[in-house]
């Protein structure tokens, strides 16, 4: 018998978890934190202690109550007995939280999957997030290329790269006792990378597949202009073009495309593109696998350096990996002194430096998920927003591209592709595949289908 269970992803954006067993074979096709995870019981301060393990998120059901999964430790103060795992693997299509945020939990002696880039962004973000991006202890990580064969038992896994908002996005072609199954993970076609998706669209269509797991996030229809990567770059290199201040930037630190268009604009009118060390970090080392310019050694970047314990910019001030970057240097000072010169990465949490920088005539560009500006739970932090550019007078612009396929393009690989049957994940608009494909079954978050 050939079933899939959905512990995740199903009438929701995120939090993926697929159950995928065959005569005695079991895979998880990712493990991910829901968007809304934990907000109906906690708040600030009020969370879970990450000693008791999973015990807190049993008892409000957030987490899926399945015997031999989660590691001795996460089970300590639980009522599952801890148990050696029957779960074969684990296959993490990218490094989002909402596909990989709740590895940390398993029994480290699991299996996991994941391509090369996945791994190096998310070693990257528990060094510089240790309390935010923990992904766990496991013995057997292994990672992968497109077009690797993978056998576990008697499956064969073959990932695929697809373009995503992110490096390293993965979709898996699954050969079962019944016939291919295909996981699209999260992709787009519009993309500066967009022959990735196309690949996968051709070999998910040769493989016939019997049934694909479709994402579907933008599956609303679309109220605005659906912005293509090109068209970003030319709105951000004319704010910055016609900017008679600092230009500052709010992006995905992972967005290497977001980056880039900011970064080339800033270059192509004669700025400099200011960084933090953080940012930094993560551009020196993934250079070696996406298209990040060096920041030691590139003349058109510096580094930010915050105030911090002496109030002089002393290296030990800050920590030893941050101490690298000291050689690239500046500080609120030389923004004040020439404010026209400078392109700056400002994160939310980083507003504050708006206070030493002083800007004026300045211009903000703000290039995240529609999810982070445009939610009703993200109320609180978006009049904060409003407020910190009213009060410092700098004028607010919006340049996203989306990482998810628009429905037209949903439509499209769909009907390329030609499964005999469609169940869509990661949506709130699952229903609206009906309208292009005969056989779609739509499924619960807790729901078991046989194929």
């Amino acid at each position: 018998m050939t079933t899939l269970t959905f512990y995740g992803g199903a009438e929701e954006i995120g939090g993926n978890k697929i159950l995928l067993e065959d005569k005695g074979a079991k895979i998880y096709l990712d493990f991910g934190q829901s968007f809304d995870f934990g907000e109906d019981f906690f708040y600030e301060y009020l969370t879970p202690r990450s000693a008791n393990g999973l015990e807190v998120y049993f008892e409000f059901n957030l987490i899926p109550k399945v015997p031999k999964l989660y590691s001795n430790d996460e089970l300590k103060l639980t009522d599952i007995k801890y148990e050696k795992p029957d779960v074969d693997a684990i296959f993490i299509s990218h490094s989002h939280s909402d596909h990989s945020g709740h590895l940390q939990f398993l029994d480290e002696s699991i299996p996991v999957y994941m391509g090369h880039g996945t791994k190096q962004i998310l070693d990257i973000y528990q060094k510089l997030y240790p309390a935010l991006a923990e992904y766990g202890e496991h013995n057997n990580l292994v990672t992968f290329k497109s077009g690797d064969k993978i056998k576990i038992k008697h499956l064969e896994i073959t990932p695929i790269h697809v373009e995503h908002s992110i490096p390293g996005a993965y979709g898996y072609i699954i050969k079962t006792s019944k016939g291919n199954i295909v996981y699209t993970g999260d992709l787009r076609l519009h993309g500066p990378k967009k022959e990735y998706t196309e690949e996968f669209i051709a070999k998910a269509a040769a493989a016939k597949p019997i049934l694909m797991i479709c994402e579907g996030t933008r599956m609303n229809y679309d109220v605005e202009h659906n912005f293509s990567e090109e068209e970003v770059n030319n709105k951000v290199d004319s704010i910055i073009k016609s900017s008679k201040g600092t230009v500052f930037a709010y992006f995905s630190m992972s967005n290497v495309d977001r980056f880039n268009s900011i970064y080339k604009a800033a270059v192509a009118n004669k700025r400099v593109m200011i960084i933090d060390t953080r940012l930094a970090y993560i551009m020196s080392n993934m250079k070696d696998k996406v298209d990040f310019p060096d920041p030691l050694t590139d003349p058109n970047i510096k580094v930010y350096f915050r105030i911090a314990k002496s109030c002089s910019f002393q290296d030990t001030d800050y920590y030893k990996w941050e101490r690298d970057y000291c050689p690239k240097m500046i500080t609120y000072k030389e923004i004040k002194k020439d404010p026209k010169k400078y392109v700056m990465f400002l994160g939310f949490f980083k507003l504050m430096e708006l206070v030493y920088i002083q800007p004026s005539n300045a211009d903000f560009i703000y290039s995240m998920s529609e999810h982070f500006l445009e939610g009703e739970e993200n109320e609180e932090q978006r009049v904060v927003l409003e407020n910190w550019m009213k009060h410092f007078k700098i004028n607010f612009h919006k340049a996203h591209c989306s990482g998810h396929a628009t429905r037209e393009d949903i439509k499209k690989i769909v009907s390329s592709i030609k499964p005999k049957m469609l169940i869509p994940v990661h949506t709130e608009n699952a229903a609206a595949f009906k309208e292009f494909h005969d056989d779609v079954k739509i499924v619960k978050n807790g729901d078991k289908i046989e194929i």
